[in-house]
């Protein structure tokens, strides 16, 4: 599952994409009609990731720190902390194992491994265009 700080993230960064200049968190609130302190909270977060540089004063503001097909779904979710299918410890008393996985665990397995790589495959510059 993609949380929210995460669809945060997104939002900013395909913001950020679209623009050819860097922008203020007021400018991206405003073009992801988020909250600004919302857009803040992420954007610092995203800072501490490296997926975005910051220049402060005047005629600063925020930019990608690289090209917006470098930067893929996948890796926004996973530094947000994605939620997977597959549970720590398989609720079921099958004594399954990661080399044996019961027909629950398998399917969650590979609903995970979709997902995945479906998200990898999505970028910010897909999702900007």
């Amino acid at each position: 599952m993609v949380g929210r700080n995460a669809q945060l993230a997104i939002a900013a960064l395909v913001e950020l994409a679209k623009s050819e200049k860097r922008l203020s968190a007021i400018e991206i609130a405003k073009g992801t009609e988020l909250t600004q302190p919302s857009v803040a909270k992420v954007l610092s977060t995203l800072r501490k990731g490296n997926f975005i540089v910051s220049v402060p004063g005047p005629g600063g503001g925020f930019s990608l720190s690289r090209s917006a097909e470098e930067i893929n779904v996948l890796d926004i979710c996973m530094f947000f902390e994605l939620q997977t299918a597959m549970p720590q410890d398989c609720a079921i008393t099958c004594d399954c194992s990661d080399n044996l996985p019961c027909q629950v665990c398998s399917v969650l397995k590979n609903v995970d491994d979709l997902r995945d790589s479906t998200l990898r495959g999505l970028t910010i510059k897909t999702l900007a265009a």
